[in-house]
């Protein structure tokens, strides 16, 4: 009985932090997931470890080890292994701990409570569609401006179709009247936001997720009837395909210069990818070659500063390489053939992944945590792999009443809270210095010294973290501090060579007299970003300086030829100069 209402009720508060709008700070300056991530670090991780001293879990664990189980682990197994080639920051390592430990928790939970805690996310998804509406800023926003919690609209409709297709789901099982009337309420507004939220991912995720819902119902028919169904189905699936990519034919397009250049990366490191942020690393980069080698390219007016491959699959096969994708792809295969289990659980997860396809929800807590919870809950259902003898008596005894008979499971238990405390020590931490962080820039001044020395105090804690290194580096470059600048920038670059980056750290080289190097870095940008005006305006005005006037003209053209996609009054100063310079004869 402890276990059942213990290992509900810590799920419960999880699920509840990770899905809900409300947090405990409030006011950071830019998206951060810091809060949300320590909170359910912190839940997991103490609940896993009284679980763990209240009852002999680690025959339990064996004596209910299932294949996902071991997939899952060996999963983990390579991610802790890729930690010693690859640099990390200190939210990946956060993230890998803290759902390790939520598996675990919700692997505990009994199975017929597993289907009710789902409950909780259309309510949220609700809860959430209230807390973005009331957080409009201006009169004329609207449904399709509603982001909830989230930080943009197509990850929000994400998470209402995730609501959508559980709700669905146990709208269907469920046998008590009230109970549906309730589900139905909850669904009219999730429809609502999901169709205003403009996401075709989300829209293509509730799609999935109901077909999954109704393959039971087609098992009942007749095989002609089912032959109909899916001829039905894939003329239905072409026309909203076309749909879909028609809708937003430019985004369409920049996803297709996305998976473009991600499959060429795939190719270079098939087998163990490029490590723990990789994709960051050098997607920018190779998208750049890729608009050097293709100048003549529609998607040059497309092309963006990308830190997403919007696919979880491809993204898992370039940090990952195969070896993570196969067993990415093991274990979704196991999940969705595990019939025993609630189709419900298969649906959202089947929701999940067909969301996962077209976006990037794996990189957001909440989405996270979904997903945890679903495999874990399909898991519990599965045939058992034989480890521990079925006879053993011990998961009926209290670890605590045989730690003085048995001193290796006493040292086991010390280990286990050691860790634990180490755990909540590193992640409490952690939120701190972000507060610090977001404390620091909410009151930056240029030139403040006391500002700077207090970057230079975080710096090792956010070292591997590409917004704070380039925030620091610009900061020193805008206290002319060039040459100091200069290796923070230069680490940025190597975290994600963003265009803004690329660009300061060439104007930090400009400052001191290296040349080559800025109108290298310039010219980089150019190639990543095609449309961008400043690269080009640096290299013609250097140029002009250095009295190399064919070069400088050619820039110049290049920044008058160039389509304004947004226009500002930067863009007309920087037209207006170049005109001015093609206009000279030196």
């Amino acid at each position: 009985m402890f276990k059942v209402w213990y290992c509900s009720g810590i799920s419960l508060l999880i699920l509840f932090y990770a899905f809900s709008p409300f947090r405990m700070e409030k006011g950071f300056i830019f998206q951060i997931q810091a809060e949300s991530l320590v909170f359910v670090t912190a839940l997991s991780w103490v609940g896993s470890t009284v679980l763990f001293i209240k009852k002999n879990c680690i025959t339990y664990i064996l004596k209910t080890l299932t294949r996902i189980d071991l997939l899952a682990v060996a999963f983990l197994i390579y991610l802790l292994l890729q930690l010693i080639f690859y640099r990390a920051d200190r939210e990946y390592i956060l993230t890998i701990v803290s759902l390790s430990a939520v598996y675990f928790l919700f692997r505990c939970i009994p199975k017929k409570l597993v289907v009710g805690l789902l409950v909780l996310l259309p309510v949220l998804v609700g809860v959430q569609i209230i807390y973005g509406y009331n957080r409009f800023e201006y009169p004329w926003q609207t449904l399709s401006d509603n982001t909830g919690a989230f930080n943009n609209t197509g990850i929000f409709g994400g998470f209402g179709a995730m609501g959508f297709v559980s709700a669905l789901g146990l709208l269907i099982s469920s046998k008590k009247l009230v109970f549906r009337i309730a589900l139905g309420i909850f669904l009219l507004p999730i429809i609502i936001q999901l169709v205003y939220s403009h996401s075709r991912a989300a829209w293509v995720a509730a799609v999935v997720g109901t077909i999954v819902l109704l393959i039971p119902a087609f098992r009942k028919l007749t095989r002609q009837k089912i032959n109909v169904i899916i001829s039905i189905l894939l003329i239905a699936g072409v026309f909203f395909s076309i749909k879909l990519y028609h809708f937003k034919q430019n985004s369409a397009e920049g996803r297709l210069l996305i998976w473009t250049v991600s499959w060429n990366m795939l190719k270079e490191k098939p087998l163990t990818g490029f490590g723990p942020g990789g994709f960051r690393e050098n997607y920018p980069l190779r998208q750049g070659d890729y608009f050097k080698n293709h100048p003549d390219s529609h998607f040059s007016d497309l092309a963006d500063d990308i830190g997403y491959p919007f696919n979880e699959f491809l993204k898992t096969g370039i940090e990952q390489g195969f070896i993570g994708l196969i067993l990415m792809i093991g274990i979704l295969f196991l999940a969705f053939s595990n019939n025993s289990s609630p189709p419900v659980l298969r649906a959202v997860l089947a929701a999940l992944v067909g969301f996962s396809c077209f976006s990037y929800p794996f990189d957001v807590v909440a989405f996270q945590v979904l997903g945890v919870f679903c495999l874990a809950g399909i898991a519990s259902t599965q045939k058992r792999v034989a480890i521990a003898s079925s006879t053993s008596n011990s998961l009926k005894t209290p670890v605590i009443a045989d730690l003085t008979r048995n001193p290796l499971k006493l040292i086991a238990t010390g280990l286990i809270i050691a860790f634990c405390g180490v755990v909540l020590f590193f992640s409490f931490n952690y939120f701190n210095d972000v507060k610090k962080w977001n404390q620091i820039i909410r009151s930056y001044s240029f030139g403040n010294e006391k500002q700077i020395t207090e970057f230079q105090n975080l710096y090792p804690v956010f070292q591997h973290n590409d917004k704070f290194v380039f925030i620091y580096g610009k900061a020193l470059y805008d206290s002319r501090r060039y040459a100091e600048a200069i290796p923070l920038l230069e680490t940025a670059k190597e975290i994600f060579p963003h265009t803004q980056t690329l660009i300061t750290l060439g104007e930090a080289f400009e400052k001191t007299g290296e040349y080559s190097k800025a109108l290298e870095n310039w010219e980089t940008a150019s190639y990543i970003r095609p449309s961008l005006f400043k690269p080009h305006y640096n290299m013609a005005k250097l140029y002009f300086n250095l009295k190399n006037y064919a070069q400088a003209r050619q820039q110049a053209r290049a920044v008058l030829n160039k389509k304004i996609k947004i226009d500002n009054p930067e863009i007309d100063r920087m037209k207006r100069e170049c005109l001015n310079w093609l206009a000279s004869d030196p």
